[in-house]
Protein backbone atom coordinates (compact mmCIF):
# COMPACT_ATOMS: atom_id res chain seq x y z
CA UNK A 1 0.00 0.00 0.00
CA UNK A 2 1.55 3.36 -0.98
CA UNK A 3 2.40 5.82 1.82
CA UNK A 4 -0.01 8.44 0.45
CA UNK A 5 -2.91 6.00 0.92
CA UNK A 6 -1.78 5.30 4.48
CA UNK A 7 -1.69 9.04 5.17
CA UNK A 8 -5.21 9.43 3.77
CA UNK A 9 -6.41 6.54 5.93
CA UNK A 10 -4.86 8.06 9.06
CA UNK A 11 -6.47 11.44 8.33
CA UNK A 12 -9.83 9.75 7.77
CA UNK A 13 -9.58 7.89 11.08
CA UNK A 14 -8.67 11.13 12.87
CA UNK A 15 -11.71 12.92 11.50
CA UNK A 16 -13.96 9.89 12.08
CA UNK A 17 -12.92 9.67 15.72
CA UNK A 18 -13.21 13.40 16.36
CA UNK A 19 -10.06 15.18 15.30
CA UNK A 20 -10.63 18.44 17.19
CA UNK A 21 -11.01 16.96 20.65
CA UNK A 22 -8.71 18.91 23.00
CA UNK A 23 -8.26 15.99 25.39
CA UNK A 24 -6.32 13.85 22.93
CA UNK A 25 -3.04 15.28 24.21
CA UNK A 26 -3.91 15.36 27.92
CA UNK A 27 -2.97 11.79 28.77
CA UNK A 28 0.65 12.40 27.78
CA UNK A 29 0.95 15.25 30.30
CA UNK A 30 0.01 13.03 33.20
CA UNK A 31 2.63 11.03 34.99
CA UNK A 32 1.69 7.37 35.28
CA UNK A 33 -1.65 7.37 37.03
CA UNK A 34 -2.57 4.96 39.75
CA UNK A 35 -5.69 2.85 39.87
CA UNK A 36 -7.11 5.03 42.66
CA UNK A 37 -8.82 8.16 41.40
CA UNK A 38 -7.83 11.43 43.09
CA UNK A 39 -11.53 12.12 43.75
CA UNK A 40 -11.78 8.92 45.78
CA UNK A 41 -8.77 9.88 47.84
CA UNK A 42 -9.89 13.45 48.45
CA UNK A 43 -13.62 12.77 48.57
CA UNK A 44 -14.26 15.89 46.50
CA UNK A 45 -17.58 15.39 44.71
CA UNK A 46 -17.61 18.89 43.19
CA UNK A 47 -14.29 18.21 41.52
CA UNK A 48 -15.62 14.93 40.11
CA UNK A 49 -18.60 16.75 38.56
CA UNK A 50 -16.22 19.27 37.03
CA UNK A 51 -14.10 16.46 35.55
CA UNK A 52 -17.19 14.80 34.06
CA UNK A 53 -18.26 18.13 32.57
CA UNK A 54 -14.88 18.35 30.88
CA UNK A 55 -15.69 15.17 28.95
CA UNK A 56 -18.69 16.74 27.22
CA UNK A 57 -18.62 17.18 23.46
CA UNK A 58 -18.09 20.84 22.63
CA UNK A 59 -18.61 22.74 19.38
CA UNK A 60 -15.55 23.44 17.24
CA UNK A 61 -15.92 27.19 17.81
CA UNK A 62 -15.24 26.72 21.52
CA UNK A 63 -11.85 27.60 22.91
CA UNK A 64 -11.00 26.39 26.39
CA UNK A 65 -13.03 27.57 29.38
CA UNK A 66 -14.86 30.33 27.47
CA UNK A 67 -17.19 27.80 25.85
CA UNK A 68 -20.54 27.19 27.48
CA UNK A 69 -22.37 25.69 24.50
CA UNK A 70 -22.41 21.89 24.37
CA UNK A 71 -23.16 20.08 21.15
CA UNK A 72 -26.23 17.86 21.45
CA UNK A 73 -26.99 17.27 17.80
CA UNK A 74 -25.81 13.63 17.83
CA UNK A 75 -23.64 13.96 14.75
CA UNK A 76 -20.98 11.52 15.92
CA UNK A 77 -20.51 8.35 13.95
CA UNK A 78 -20.51 5.27 16.22
CA UNK A 79 -17.27 3.35 16.76
CA UNK A 80 -18.37 -0.30 16.77
CA UNK A 81 -15.70 -2.82 17.71
CA UNK A 82 -16.24 -4.64 14.39
CA UNK A 83 -14.93 -1.56 12.56
CA UNK A 84 -12.43 -0.21 15.06
CA UNK A 85 -10.53 -3.50 15.54
CA UNK A 86 -9.29 -3.74 11.92
CA UNK A 87 -8.73 0.02 11.93
CA UNK A 88 -6.44 -0.28 14.95
CA UNK A 89 -4.60 -3.17 13.29
CA UNK A 90 -3.88 -1.01 10.25
CA UNK A 91 -2.83 1.89 12.46
CA UNK A 92 -0.58 -0.49 14.40
CA UNK A 93 1.05 -1.55 11.14
CA UNK A 94 1.54 2.12 10.20
CA UNK A 95 3.16 2.77 13.59
CA UNK A 96 5.34 -0.30 14.02
CA UNK A 97 6.27 -1.70 10.60
CA UNK A 98 9.99 -1.37 9.85
CA UNK A 99 9.99 0.46 6.50
CA UNK A 100 7.22 3.01 7.05
CA UNK A 101 8.09 6.70 6.36
CA UNK A 102 8.18 9.02 9.38
CA UNK A 103 5.27 11.14 8.16
CA UNK A 104 3.04 8.05 8.06
CA UNK A 105 4.13 7.12 11.60
CA UNK A 106 3.31 10.63 12.81
CA UNK A 107 -0.11 10.59 11.13
CA UNK A 108 -0.86 7.15 12.58
CA UNK A 109 0.22 8.32 16.04
CA UNK A 110 -2.12 11.28 15.81
CA UNK A 111 -4.97 9.05 14.60
CA UNK A 112 -4.48 6.61 17.48
CA UNK A 113 -4.55 9.52 19.94
CA UNK A 114 -7.85 10.68 18.42
CA UNK A 115 -9.31 7.18 18.68
CA UNK A 116 -8.12 6.93 22.29
CA UNK A 117 -9.70 10.28 23.19
CA UNK A 118 -12.96 9.32 21.50
CA UNK A 119 -13.03 5.93 23.22
CA UNK A 120 -12.40 7.66 26.55
CA UNK A 121 -15.38 9.93 25.94
CA UNK A 122 -17.60 7.03 24.87
CA UNK A 123 -16.23 4.78 27.65
CA UNK A 124 -15.37 1.85 25.36
CA UNK A 125 -12.99 -0.35 27.41
CA UNK A 126 -11.83 -2.56 24.52
CA UNK A 127 -10.95 0.42 22.36
CA UNK A 128 -9.34 2.31 25.24
CA UNK A 129 -7.11 -0.67 26.04
CA UNK A 130 -6.12 -1.31 22.42
CA UNK A 131 -5.49 2.35 21.58
CA UNK A 132 -3.55 3.01 24.79
CA UNK A 133 -1.41 -0.07 24.10
CA UNK A 134 -0.61 1.27 20.62
CA UNK A 135 0.26 4.66 22.10
CA UNK A 136 2.62 3.07 24.63
CA UNK A 137 4.22 0.92 21.93
CA UNK A 138 4.70 4.00 19.76
CA UNK A 139 6.30 5.93 22.61
CA UNK A 140 8.65 3.06 23.46
CA UNK A 141 9.70 2.47 19.84
CA UNK A 142 10.37 6.18 19.32
CA UNK A 143 12.42 6.28 22.52
CA UNK A 144 14.37 3.19 21.46
CA UNK A 145 15.03 4.64 18.01
CA UNK A 146 16.18 7.92 19.55
CA UNK A 147 18.51 6.09 21.96
CA UNK A 148 19.90 4.01 19.09
CA UNK A 149 20.67 7.18 17.13
CA UNK A 150 22.41 8.72 20.12
CA UNK A 151 24.61 5.68 20.74
CA UNK A 152 25.39 5.10 17.07
CA UNK A 153 26.70 8.62 16.45
CA UNK A 154 30.48 8.42 15.77
CA UNK A 155 31.50 11.28 18.05
CA UNK A 156 29.25 10.04 20.87
CA UNK A 157 30.48 6.44 20.65
CA UNK A 158 34.03 7.43 21.64
CA UNK A 159 32.71 9.23 24.74
CA UNK A 160 30.87 6.12 26.00
CA UNK A 161 33.87 3.78 25.88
Amino acid sequence: MPPCCKLDFCEFVSSWAGQDCPCRHEFDDEVKSSSILPDEVQGNIGHAAEELGRLAIRDQNCNGDNCERISRRGSRVPLPWELIQPTLRILGHCLLAPLIPQEVRDAASSAVCCVYARASHDIEPQVILAARSLIQLDISTRKTAKDALIFSAPDQASNHI
